[in-house]
């Protein structure tokens, strides 16, 4: 039998620090047996005073395969004793660190050509990047820690050297000048971005490329739906580089009337576009990317087809695609299966943030994770186990009703999972739940009414939710609050308010006020201004650019959504604290991370990827305020200015990698239309005014709402087109009516709806 002194030999000593950790990132690895460090001063000074080179691993909580590095590597004892013998490790959730993810990740890139998570670096004592890569197998990576550490043995100087100039590389690759934004044609590169987009989509499955699939509502969906308004004028653009200028008069004349024509037949890049975005939205409610039975959107498809996610779902996710859903709806009146498809997943996504996404206290958590126990007792965690199911398990629950089931949403005996996709086999067997069949083929089966098929259905999936949440493990919450998704949760329930009714509308409005209340409690500091990254037992890191940026965005939109006067001067308020701690008053645009010693580059990173770029919800932003609050217009368009010029060579190079941003630029040019709405808030909140005005796809739109009784003093004093309002109201005589401004030129007041209605069509 060993004794003590035997044990203590053979085992690796080891610290873990994460067990002090709040992430819930950080704290699955809290008992590794790794002397993890959180990134900071104690991990910093650690590898100077013992001269080692630094380990660094960025992760999130709902990562799928974060996890099987963890499981391989973190938690193998040899392997960890051989990473706490030669290097100093630290933790890092990109979620709360995204500065940190970002910088290395852009190291990735360059070397690699790709990033993803999780990802594994080393640096310098002075935190300089040597070498990156993302998963490893077992092997790989202890070869990779063996060679680095000898390398370092040998030669630490020079690995120190070649860090030092790895990161003067870096900068210079991110430090891009700034150039005159004036010469660049918005509207010809929109319809470079459309092109592209147009190439890429898939006409079946929806989407853009091939497998993997991601939704990336920001620079897809969200582009499209900004270029159709702006669409005739981005072709005659580019037939204005593209023909000779004593000819351009002629074709353009011959091009609008072809375009014109297309329009009315339903044609045009218009029609298009507006086309890929319902269908790529359709097909993502269909797949098995969407979770049928409890609601939600995973993060992405490993197929071409949305059919076997990975199963995490992301709160950004849920927030993107319910403002896609949203704004798209009203043009959906061409396909009323499409358009009852929309509100469909927008119920969903509302569902499940509701049910499982949303704290007691009003803010709503990161994620769910992609891994769960199969059963209360087991040991091991498999990807999907909580959201596959075997035909035998649909035959146990749903008896009588298997078989129809199971025509409807893709059961098959043996499974329905492309062993392809499958890269661990832990799908073999298993179903992920799709629409097969619709509801009429369904009926015609097995010879009952369409409506008989969708209520026993509906009863099916009730059956299903039940059993699984009775007798499955839940995922893993990460229960941590981050400001900026946040932000873009609320964009998504304000936008929504606009396209559903009653009960359900209230219910939205009612989620995205009270996370708005948490985060101004919990996230915000009234006097400074500052913003708080996230929240879980205490506020955590300063706020970033994009925390700033979301949830102004957010505020914008929940005004429109409630008439409430507080959330633009909210908004108003964080803008200044934006300007002040990110605007770059020497290069131009603003910087993505707040300051901090260190983080080696303070980037200013303006390509779109999961979420749209601070920068690119920044431009929009201003543009917005511009007209909400119109006395500051000079200095809001300056700093719009500033974003497109900082960021002008790489516009002009790659316009598909800012989509969300060149969807912003081209909104702006087209123009902002403002409608200031005078009326009382006792008013249904489909007021038929109200309702005209929602009823459109108008991304170029500013609704300002004004109740007679008690008006927006506030705002006023930022707002000459409002004072003048304001000072002259006469609550008694005051009846319901819209102002159309354009150009900060306002018409008469419209009380009557088909006169809003044929002005909003002009």
């Amino acid at each position: 039998m060993a004794t003590s002194a035997t044990v203590d030999a053979v085992l690796p000593k080891y610290e873990n620090r994460l067990v002090h950790a709040k992430s819930p990132y950080l704290l699955q690895h809290a008992h590794n047996p790794v002397d993890w460090y959180e990134w900071g001063t104690e991990a910093f000074e650690k590898a100077r005073r013992e001269n080692k080179p630094i380990f660094l691993s960025v992760g999130y909580s709902a990562c799928h395969w974060c996890h099987v590095l963890a499981h391989e590597s973190f938690e193998d004892e040899v392997m960890a004793k051989l990473m706490n013998d030669y290097f100093i490790n630290i933790k890092v959730d990109r979620e709360e660190r995204p500065d940190v993810d970002r910088l290395y990740m852009t190291f990735l890139q360059a070397t690699n050509g790709g990033g993803g998570w999780p990802m594994s670096v080393w640096l310098t004592p002075e935190l300089n990047p040597i070498f990156a890569g993302t998963y490893f197998p077992p092997g790989r990576f202890r070869q990779v820690l063996v060679q680095i550490a000898a390398t370092w043995e040998e030669e630490p100087e020079r690995v120190k050297a070649s860090g030092q100039h790895i990161t003067e590389q870096l900068r210079a690759i991110t430090d891009i000048s700034s150039a005159p934004a004036d010469n660049l044609n918005f509207y010809a590169l929109s319809k470079k971005v459309y092109d592209r987009l147009a190439t890429r989509y898939d006409p079946i499955h929806g989407g853009f490329g091939g497998a993997p699939k991601f939704p990336q509502v920001s620079q897809t969906t969200g582009f499209l739906v900004r270029y159709a308004t702006v669409a005739e004028d981005a072709n005659k653009a580019q037939l204005s580089e593209e023909r000779d200028a004593e000819n351009i008069l002629k074709v353009l004349d011959a091009e609008h009337k072809s375009f014109e024509q297309s329009e009315a037949e339903g044609g045009g890049d218009r029609a298009a576009a507006l086309t890929m975005v319902e269908h790529t939205l359709v097909q993502i409610y269909r797949g098995g990317i969407h979770d049928h039975v409890g609601g939600g959107v995973a993060r992405y498809s490993v197929d071409e087809r949305w059919h076997v996610p990975h199963f995490e779902k992301m709160l950004y996710d849920q927030a993107q695609l319910l403002s896609a859903a949203a704004e798209l709806k009203p043009s959906a009146h061409r396909s009323p299966a499409a358009h009852r498809t929309l509100l469909a997943l927008a119920r969903s996504i509302i569902a499940y943030v509701s049910a499982r996404l949303t704290a007691p206290t009003g803010g709503f958590y990161s994620a769910e994770d992609a891994d769960s126990l199969p059963h209360p007792g087991a040991e091991k965690t498999r990807e999907g186990a909580y959201y596959t199911w075997t035909a035998a398990d649909v035959r146990r629950v749903l008896g009588a009703d298997a078989e129809l089931f199971a025509y409807a949403y893709g059961v098959k005996e043996d499974g329905n999972c492309d062993p392809r996709h499958d890269v661990q086999g832990e799908l073999k067997g298993q179903n992920v739940l799709y629409i097969a069949h619709e509801l009429q083929a369904v009926a015609e089966k097995f010879a009952c009414t369409v409506a008989e098929v969708e209520e026993r259905l509906g009863v099916c999936l009730q059956k299903l939710r039940d059993d699984r949440e009775a007798s499955r493990p839940r995922p893993q919450l990460d229960d941590k609050i981050l400001a900026g998704w946040n932000g873009l949760m609320i964009s998504g329930l304000a936008r929504a308010v606009e396209v559903l009714e009653g009960a359900e509308a209230a219910r939205a409005l009612q989620l995205a006020e009270r996370a708005a209340a948490f985060l101004r409690q919990n996230l915000y500091d009234e006097a400074s201004g500052e913003l708080r990254r996230s929240w879980r037992e205490g506020p955590g890191p300063t706020g970033q650019a994009d925390d700033y940026a979301f949830l102004v965005q957010g505020l914008l939109d929940l005004h429109e959504a409630s008439g409430e006067e507080e959330y633009v001067l909210w908004a108003v308020r964080l803008q200044e604290t934006l300007d002040e701690r990110f605007f770059d008053a020497q290069g131009g645009g603003y910087f993505a991370s707040a300051p901090d010693e260190h983080v080696i580059i303070r980037l200013k990173d303006a390509q779109d990827g999961a979420e749209p770029s601070a920068a690119s919800v920044t431009l929009s932003n201003l543009h917005r305020l511009a007209h909400y609050a119109e006395d500051r217009h000079a200095e809001y368009a300056d700093k719009a200015r500033s974003v497109l010029s900082s960021n002008a060579q790489l516009l002009e190079a790659a316009p598909h990698a800012l989509g969300a941003m060149v969807g912003a630029a081209i909104v702006a040019r087209k123009g902002y239309r403002q409608f200031i709405l005078t009326e009382s808030p006792a008013s249904s909140p489909a007021s038929p005014l109200l309702s005209a005005i929602r009823a459109r796809v108008m991304p170029n739109r500013v609704l300002i709402r004004v109740d007679p009784a008690n008006p927006p003093r506030g705002l006023a004093k930022l707002n000459a087109t409002l004072r003048s309002l304001v000072d002259g109201v006469e609550v008694e005589k005051t009846r319901p009516n819209v102002r159309v401004c354009q150009n900060f030129a306002c018409g008469l007041p419209i009380e009557d709806v088909q006169e809003l209605a044929e002005a909003l069509d002009r």
